[in-house]
């Protein structure tokens, strides 16, 4: 029963996808089994008809021996031609499907809860799940070979019986060809079901490992990874766990290799022994009691044979269908995995304030709270500054209002209301964030920038708040010049700070009302760094902000400071007030600034 609901999961999930892609896809399939499966009506009979005509007495009938020839020449180009063209008209179509199921996992690891992102068993989950549809299981292509195969084997089967049992042997002759084609199922099922087994217990040990092996493999082959190869001697390093990694792999597929062997050998025990010894015996026996003729001795040999192949590849497939539903299902699992942050239902206009309350935070499997007990409040148009050493959680602050994760007690108030309460993506339209570790996609600058919509003008204004605009139109292709040289040889590799500034202007292209930077400076040049300080309001406008920086002189232009340490808020306050209060902020300012008075 289990089998069946998992069969029966497999199919209600992929067959209406495969339906929307091609509304003929089952029709395409019913033709290609019924042709094959008359074609192997043919292979049976038409010989015998050979056979018995070459053995006319007194003489050949050779005519109609060529004639049969020429029937059955016909009826095997036409079966090849159209099954070929049915086939790949049904792959085609399987394809245009994993087409669609290949942009529908894309979409489910782009929009699914951040917080599972950062999780190593996640990401454990996400290759496994890739792997099982592809790589392990044929994709939506074995639904397709399997419903086939299926409708073949049973048409097949039933019109073999028939010429079985219209051949005029004795029912308990018929009966044990029967028997012998169920025991030869049988026994290709346990062997079978023995060998996928097998390959599924490799393909679960190896998941984890076949991920690290990708990274260092890869690490070799990411060009920006080689200034730091090349400069530190780091491929030693690389070596060391490529080598250790590539070395398990290949010890795991060599103890694959011998267990499969092994499995294997029942296989060809079954296949000669039963498939093919039994039936001679009962053919020759049958032969010799009944005194059938030679044409009809090997039209129930090609029977038998048939009717035994048919079973075993509707077992076969059903084996493999059953292992591929197992597979798939850790797909299906991935992809109606629920968000636990996208039940709210108001709609967000703008975000006026924002408020943590008694708000504390720990990152899973981890024991140590990042933020404990924290309160503050951000209002509408105030520029606030977050301070504090290194893992004081400030990027925490910034991931709980990116809902990354959730809070462990206390709440977010957005405007008031629970940020939970708020429509997920009508929140995150309201909110810009330039990350400390911030991404460019090896894409064009415009592509980089306008994500959601064109404006061409819109475009042009944000990069020149960013000050790039003089720079970007300086390329023949201005905004339509590649990032890097990854897709096209005229690309243009950028420095650190100008790629920070295409960064900036993606945030000031959003137009969000709440704007967070997370070291927005940290790649700039001091003018650079200078200008963006100095031009501030103008640049971000009438937005509410929330900035992070090191580099405390920021903080000159903040409505108000807060300061950070040990998971708690211990100081607030304007830059004067905090100075004046000759507290944990002012040390900090005064470290800093002794070196510029210097």
């Amino acid at each position: 029963m289990k089998r069946l609901r998992r069969m029966r999961r497999n199919i209600k999930y992929f067959f209406p996808i495969l339906l929307k892609v091609n509304p003929f896809s089952i029709v395409f399939i019913l033709l290609s089994a019924l042709i094959k499966a008359g074609f192997g009506i043919a292979t049976v009979y038409l010989p015998k008809l050979i056979i018995e005509n070459l053995m006319l007495d007194p003489k050949p009938d050779f005519m109609a021996v060529f004639i049969i020839a020429i029937i059955y020449c016909l009826i095997f180009g036409f079966t090849y031609v159209s099954t070929k063209i049915l086939d790949m008209i049904n792959t085609y179509y399987a394809f245009k499907a994993d087409e669609k199921i290949e942009a529908m996992f894309n979409e489910k690891v782009v929009t699914i809860d951040y917080f599972n992102i950062e999780d190593p068993t996640f990401a454990d989950d996400i290759a496994f799940a890739r792997q099982s549809l592809w790589a392990y299981s044929g994709g939506i292509y074995s639904f397709v070979r399997t419903v086939r195969s299926i409708i073949e084997s049973i048409l097949t089967m039933i019109s073999i019986i028939g010429v079985i049992i219209f051949s005029g042997l004795p029912w308990y002759i018929t009966l044990i060809f029967i028997m012998i084609v169920i025991l030869y199922a049988i026994f290709g099922y346990i062997i079978q079901t023995k060998r996928e087994d097998i390959y599924e217990e490799h393909n679960k040990s190896i998941v984890r490992t076949s991920r690290k092996q990708w990274y260092y493999n890869s690490s070799v082959f990411n060009f920006r990874m080689h200034k730091l190869l090349r400069s530190y001697n780091s491929k030693p390093l690389l070596d060391k766990y490529s080598d250790g990694i590539n070395k398990e792999v290949n010890d795991k597929n060599i103890e694959l290799t011998k267990k499969y062997s092994k499995a294997s050998l029942g296989y060809f025990s079954n296949y000669y022994f039963v498939g093919v010894l039994l039936v001679v015996l009962v053919l020759v026996f049958s032969y010799f009691k009944f005194g059938i003729t030679i044409a009809t001795l090997t039209a129930l040999y090609a029977a038998v044979r048939n009717l035994s192949n048919q079973l075993y590849d509707a077992v076969f497939t059903m084996v493999s269908y059953d292992r591929d539903c197992i597979y798939q299902e850790n797909y299906i699992n991935f992809m109606e995995k629920e968000s636990i942050f996208k039940n709210g239902t108001i709609k967000l206009e703008s975000i006026k304030t924002i408020e943590f309350k008694n708000v504390s935070f720990k990152y899973p499997r981890t024991e140590n709270y990042v933020l404990q007990d924290l309160s503050f409040k951000i209002n509408d148009k105030e520029r606030v500054s977050l301070v504090g050493v290194n893992g004081s959680g400030k990027t925490t602050i910034i991931k709980l209002m990116c809902r990354f994760y959730d809070v462990d007690s206390g709440e977010i108030l957005i405007n008031g209301v629970n940020i939970k309460d708020y429509d997920y993506d009508s929140y995150m339209k309201q909110l810009a964030v330039v990350f400390q570790d911030f991404k460019v996609i090896s894409f064009t600058i415009k592509d980089n920038i306008m994500i959601d919509e064109e404006n061409h003008e819109k475009l042009y204004d944000c990069l020149e708040r960013a000050q790039v605009l003089d720079k970007v139109l300086s390329f023949p292709n201005k905004e339509n010049t590649y990032i890097n040289r990854w897709f096209d040889p005229n690309g243009v590799e950028f420095s650190g700070g100008e790629l920070q500034k295409f960064a900036f202007a993606r945030a000031l292209y959003k137009d969000a009302s709440f704007v967070v930077l997370d070291e927005p400076t940290s790649a700039l040049d001091v003018i650079s760094e200078d200008k963006i300080y100095s031009d501030f309001n103008e640049i971000v406008g009438e937005k509410t902000c929330l900035y992070i920086s090191h580099r405390l002189s920021s903080c000159l232009f903040c409505d108000k400071i807060i300061v950070l340490e040990g998971s708690k808020i211990i100081e607030t306050g304007t830059h004067y007030e905090l100075m004046k209060l000759d507290g944990h902020y002012a040390k900090m300012f005064k470290a800093q600034a002794k070196y510029y008075n210097d």
